[in-house]
């Protein structure tokens, strides 16, 4: 029988950059059906991923860490899991003030949509991401 790892190779990236890569003992990522925990190990599967927050555990360290992704997919594999984000944000990218502001503006104006308007999954979607940013921000 072999022995499971002990941690796995985590790499976040979007289109444009890559915003994490490191090793980690554990991870939570928002999958359109519910938070996902992966640990060392994993069965390998694939998620789509919705607006919400990646929190990891680097194996150096061991600090938990968070950051804030917009849709996407990840591949988890027993010793490495990768997130491929539309977007993703850092904590040290997030301009609280204006992510509380967007908020306020965001649930005024879903508030004047009905669910059937072409708009209101966009907005919704944006309010989501803002609310995360403040969450992350707060430390939740």
């Amino acid at each position: 029988m072999a022995d499971l790892p002990t941690s796995f190779h985590l790499t976040v990236v979007t289109r444009e950059r890559k915003i994490v890569e490191t090793d980690a003992v554990e991870t939570v990522l928002p999958a359109s059906d519910g938070e996902i925990g992966v640990l060392p190990g994993h069965t390998p599967m694939l998620a789509s991923l919705r607006v919400g927050i990646v929190r990891y555990r680097a194996a150096e360290g061991g600090t938990l860490q968070s950051l804030v992704i917009s849709w996407g997919f990840a591949e988890i594999l027993p010793e490495r899991v990768i997130v491929m984000a539309e977007t993703a944000r850092l904590p040290q990218e997030m301009d609280i003030t204006t992510a509380e502001a967007e908020r306020a503006k965001l649930e005024r104006e879903l508030a004047d949509l009905s669910s059937h308007d072409p708009q209101f999954a966009n907005v919704e979607a944006r309010l989501e991401e803002s609310v995360a940013m403040i969450s992350v921000h707060r430390g939740m």
